[in-house]
């Protein structure tokens, strides 16, 4: 079976998409089938992380000039292109599929009849906002969500809907059995501050400085912040400066990194599975509208605490001292939200389209 992703990363974008679509083809790639990434290369694209990850990627045409949206939820320009431009690339570079996975906000309806009627392919739609699609089946791992919040749109599609199937990569599942979890804190709290790959707004800094203002605990923060990010320089320089911060660009075992912290500052995302997979609390900060309702959602369920944007200055300490003072209470609801078992449905899934 012939398996093709569409997906992009990008300094508006970001990684998360195409980082959940790669824990999916890993596990496709293990079970023998033929995994391919088609991607348009651009400014924070992940094409030369996913050659090194084994994955076989199509580029897709490079744009001269970047197409900057105008605001968070302009996603046709994420796309760069038209819908009708992006299809016809990528049916000049993928002559034959079995199943197109796309995972994009820029992609709609008609790119997949287009590319799914030409190619004679199944479709695997991976999103967040609830849209009509056209396929044959949809998923969204979104906390809270239910499957009849589709069904209206996409009449006899099966939706896979809910954190029962979010993609985590096998070693969070692996701890997770072995009940590995994230523990409560002796004496120093381990900070992680992950925001992301990109972190256009840079929260990175702006948590790291009113984390200096936690004077009265001991503290040991680990930053997460690739070169990708146009924060990176300014970021790193930071820490070099303090010797309680250690900055690193990339974890190439984000399960065994979270599970050595006590708590968590992140973004809303596939992040929210992973950190609750092994009970890490967490202070979650939604960088863009679509990250709302999943920062919402994993808020009211008591596995941690939303905060937004412009509340950091004024309440990070507050919210910082609550998930210290009751961390067995975010670590055992976190533990509630998945089993980390997503990718390995959404696998069996996909094989029974074709049987």
């Amino acid at each position: 079976m012939k398996i093709v992703f569409r997906a992009d990363a990008s300094i508006y974008i970001g990684s998360g998409h195409v980082m959940r679509c790669l824990v999916l083809a890993k596990l496709l790639l293990a079970k023998g089938y033929d995994v391919l990434f088609a991607t348009r290369p651009q400014k924070g694209d992940f094409v030369s992380y996913l050659n090194n990850q084994g994955v076989e990627v199509i580029e897709l045409n490079r744009i001269a000039v970047s197409n900057c949206p105008k605001y968070d939820t302009d996603y046709a320009a994420w796309l760069q292109v038209e819908w009708q431009e992006d299809a016809n690339d990528f049916l000049q570079k993928v002559s034959s599929a079995d199943l197109i996975v796309v995972d994009h906000y820029g992609i709609n309806k008609d790119w997949e009849i287009n590319v799914a009627s030409s190619l004679n392919a199944k479709v695997l739609v991976i999103d967040d906002l609830v849209r009509e699609h056209f396929s044959d089946l949809i998923l969204d791992q979104t906390f809270g969500r239910d499957y009849r919040d589709y069904i209206c749109k996409n009449n006899n599609c099966p939706i896979l809907a809910g954190s029962d199937f979010s993609l985590l990569a096998p070693e969070f599942s692996m701890l997770r059995a072995n009940k590995s979890y994230c523990e409560k804190p002796k004496v120093e709290y381990r900070v992680l501050v992950s925001m992301g790959a990109i972190d256009k707004p840079n929260v990175t800094l702006k948590v790291l400085e009113e984390l200096q203002c936690l004077n009265d605990v001991d503290l040991n923060v680990t930053v997460l912040l690739g070169e990708r990010s146009p924060s990176y320089e300014i970021v790193k320089e930071f820490c070099s400066e303090r010797k309680y911060i250690k900055h690193i660009d990339f974890s190439a075992n984000m399960a065994q990194l979270m599970r050595e912290h006590h708590i968590a500052v992140g973004a809303p995302g596939s992040t929210s599975w992973e950190r609750a997979c092994l009970g890490l609390p967490s202070i979650i900060i939604p960088i863009a509208d679509n990250q709302l309702d999943i920062a919402r959602n994993v808020a009211n369920s008591g596995a941690a605490i939303l905060l937004e944007l412009n509340r950091i200055k004024f309440d990070f300490v507050t919210v910082m001292k609550e998930i210290m003072c009751n961390w067995n209470k975010y670590h055992i609801a976190s533990l509630k939200l998945t089993d980390g078992l997503g990718a390995e449905r959404v696998v069996s899934e996909i094989e029974h389209l074709f049987d």
